[in-house]
């Protein structure tokens, strides 16, 4: 059977990217990650994660408010709101988006349509590229995610996500000891995590882990230099996640607005 799907897409993206940093030097937590690349690319997983957990708390992770699209809360047709990376107003960036969804029942059969009652879980692919920035610095970027998401049929209070995605970015970063400039990919994976239902106060992830995997080049003057990292990023139903790179970990908080930087220190302890 062909599997019934649901799809909204603007134009496809463009996966050659640019970033470019402020004058200003930002320095916010280097005494936690005492590696300045890998505090670099614990940014761009910090601002990836808060992109991940503010579009769970819309339906079905589309932006809010649009339900003419075959019967799915939140995801919309011609018209529709354009969201940003970073997790303001939803997924589907400013540049480009696509989306697609497939609907089960419990007994694992592909429905024509999402009804509230009976469909159990729904795989959805989606991509969202477009402008995001934090703080003193300013990024162009596209990511791919494909999820299935479970627990959906009848009374629900949470939802579980699990699937896998990818990432590119390039970045640029200025310092008071001159330019970082870097090139991004990465893949990550979601294992069980464990999201209220859209509406709940709080939203946050109760648990549940994203691993992430992250490829930076960094070019400069003296040559260049590669790094591999993996990190992991764990939730715990509060405002903040941990994130631990090379066994160093910080949080990051899933309240921060939009521009800012989403990385703490790890509250009691060190945060190294």
């Amino acid at each position: 059977m062909t599997p019934a799907t649901t799809k909204f897409t603007r134009s496809g993206l463009a996966l050659a990217l640019a970033l470019a940093l402020g004058a200003c030097a930002d320095t916010t937590g280097l005494d936690s990650f005492s590696d300045e690349i890998l505090y670099d690319m614990a940014i761009v997983a910090a601002d990836a994660t808060i992109e991940d957990v503010n579009s769970w708390a819309q339906p079905m992770g589309f932006a809010r408010g649009l339900s003419e699209l075959r019967g799915i809360p939140g995801m919309g047709g011609s018209g529709v709101p354009r969201g940003m990376p970073g997790g303001h107003k939803g997924i589907g960036g400013s540049l480009s988006g696509t989306r697609e969804a497939t609907f089960f029942d419990a007994s694992g059969s592909v429905q024509d349509a999402y009804d509230a009652e009976t469909t159990a879980m729904i795989h959805f692919v989606s991509e969202v590229g477009g402008d995001v920035s934090r703080d003193n610095w300013s990024a162009t970027l596209a990511r791919g995610r494909d999820m299935t998401v479970t627990g959906l049929a009848g009374t629900e209070t949470h939802r579980t996500f699990n699937g896998s995605g990818s990432e590119d970015v390039s970045r640029s970063r200025h310092t008071e000891e001159g330019d970082r400039a870097y090139a991004m990919s990465g893949s990550f994976t979601y294992a069980d995590v464990v999201t209220p239902i859209p509406g709940s106060d709080p939203k946050y992830p109760t648990s549940g882990t994203i691993t992430r995997n992250m490829t930076a080049t960094r070019t400069g003057t003296d040559g260049s230099e590669t790094r591999t990292v993996a990190m992991m990023i764990t939730f715990d139903g509060d405002e903040t996640a941990s994130i631990t790179v090379n066994g160093e970990t910080m949080e990051i908080d899933l309240t921060t607005r939009e521009g800012r930087n989403p990385l703490r220190k790890k509250r009691g302890g060190s945060g190294g």
